[in-house]
């Protein structure tokens, strides 16, 4: 078998995991960072790649991926290799819900199970962890909120008024 069978046969087999579309939405991102059309792009380029698809991978994994071909011996990645990478990797990614995260992510400080949250523990959340809002976000967004009778709030009510659902 030739290179080049070997290389058609490797994409035709990685094709089945995604859907036409999908196909043709990563062969289009694929050939915008192959500028030459030799059929390869740099793996420099495999994160601006793979977050231009709407994927979101941090350095760590970006680094890791980049490792992985450059432990081939390899500095470029041709579309066969790129659709293994994506269903390797990536495949697997859904469409996240924020409004459905931020609830799960409330139900773990929901001591009672009532569907509230003590406020002065949500402040202290908000304040110090992921992404830090300061004073004055934090006080607009209670502004507009309703915090029940006991400093609890409601946050499937809090959820609805940050994501707008």
């Amino acid at each position: 078998m030739s290179v080049v069978e070997g290389c058609f046969r490797r994409e035709y087999n990685m094709a089945e995991n995604f859907t036409k579309e999908q196909l043709a939405e990563y062969k289009d991102a694929f050939s915008l960072f192959d500028s030459n059309h030799t059929g390869f792009v740099d793996v420099g380029d495999i994160g601006t790649i793979l977050r231009s698809l709407g994927h979101n991978p941090s350095e760590k994994e970006i680094e890791s991926l980049r490792a992985g071909i450059e432990k081939q011996g390899k500095s470029t990645v041709e579309f066969g290799d790129f659709l293994s990478m994506l269903a390797n990797n990536f495949a697997n990614t859904e469409e996240v819900d924020p409004a459905a995260e931020l609830r799960e992510a409330f139900k773990v400080f929901d001591k009672k199970g009532d569907g509230t949250i003590n406020v002065d523990e949500l402040v202290h959340i908000l304040s110090s962890l992921g992404e830090k809002l300061n004073d004055d976000e934090i006080e607009s967004m209670f502004n507009e909120g309703n915090i029940e009778n006991g400093g609890e709030i409601n946050y499937e009510t809090f959820v609805k008024l940050i994501t707008s659902e």
